[in-house]
């Protein structure tokens, strides 16, 4: 079994737990199967996509002791990744030597892309790790793709944000094989602070999107109800150490200072896809998709510094026609 990290936990999963119809079981193959023995720093880490959190994660990697490659098409980006002791290439096709490739690219396109690219030059026994933010079907048409070829595919979503990828404490939503996963703890642990197993391939999709879901609809209500108090004649900078110790203390609540807000559309639009599959439609989690469009960084300053409140009313009248 391979060793985690002081303070790092590997959250139990068995293949034997696989439980509804929406992330089928996938046979990985016996060539795939006897691929059990985990990673250690004498093999080579690719990180594909070294932006605000992979960045971190390569400076994670090399003090840890483990050679990385990192692939980025941006200049300064490599750069920065030799900077911390790593090689730097623009290109996939330079990552044959690498058996693992870590993927933190925007898109599901780009993971696709990434994912084809290094199928071609990967060795066997080799894991792509798709820490995007993609949809479940994504990471199973990769897998059905790059089992022929004897390489094996998890997904491992970040939970954490930037600040926990400069830490090193990030949470990671992992889906795939008992035995991929455990491979693969000796690469996560310096980065991680939790290994969260969640099931079969693509289930750290479903838990990443489960989470961005909530994260998106707290930010609206707290910018409202924060709004209505302050209107009503309590401060932001009085109601907030006020919640932070009751019932409604969240770390949205807390770390509101920090966010950017940017990428509540793509989450959304990726969640409303997988609900697709499933017969589901997202009503809250649409309209909570046009009340972010009234939030922004200076809007939220203002707020927390009591110079202002945030108005939803432009994604009302849209809704409203």
């Amino acid at each position: 079994m391979a060793c985690l990290a002081e303070g790092q936990t590997l959250e139990p999963y068995s293949d034997a737990d696989r439980v509804g119809s929406a992330v089928p079981a996938v046979d990985p193959g016996p060539e795939r199967r006897e691929c059990t023995v985990p990673f250690s720093t004498k093999d080579r880490i690719a990180l594909v996509g070294a932006g605000a959190m992979g960045a971190p994660v390569v400076g994670h990697l090399v003090r840890a002791g483990f050679p990385v490659t990192v692939c980025d098409l941006n200049a300064d980006r490599r750069a920065g990744a030799e900077a911390v002791g790593a090689r730097s290439t623009s290109t996939v096709d330079d990552l044959g030597d690498c058996r693992v490739a870590l993927v933190m690219v925007p898109t599901d396109d780009d993971v696709r892309l990434v994912a084809g690219r290094y199928g071609a030059v990967a060795p066997a026994g080799a894991v792509l790790v798709i820490s995007s933010s993609v949809e479940t079907a994504t990471c199973l048409a990769i897998e059905e793709d790059l089992r022929p070829r004897g390489i094996r595919v998890v997904d491992a979503a970040l939970t954490g944000g930037i600040r926990g990828a400069v830490a090193g404490q990030l949470d990671l939503l992992v889906g795939g094989s008992d035995a991929d996963v455990a491979d693969l703890a000796p690469v996560f642990a310096p980065w991680s602070r939790r290994v969260n197993h969640l099931g079969p391939l693509g289930t750290g999709q479903v838990g990443k999107t489960v989470g961005n879901l909530i994260h998106w609809g707290e930010i609206v209500v707290l910018a409202e109800a924060l709004s209505l108090g302050a209107e009503l004649g309590v401060p932001v900078s009085v109601m907030r150490p006020v919640l932070e110790d009751g019932p409604a203390d969240s770390r949205t609540l807390r770390e509101l200072q920090e966010m950017r807000f940017t990428w509540y559309e793509k989450d959304i639009d990726i969640a409303v896809r997988m609900a697709a599959t499933v017969d589901r439609e997202l009503v809250l989690s649409t309209f909570v998709q046009r009340l972010m469009r009234d939030i922004d960084v200076p809007k939220m300053a203002a707020l927390l510094a009591d110079r202002g409140t945030i108005e939803l009313t432009g994604a009302l009248e849209a809704a409203r026609h």
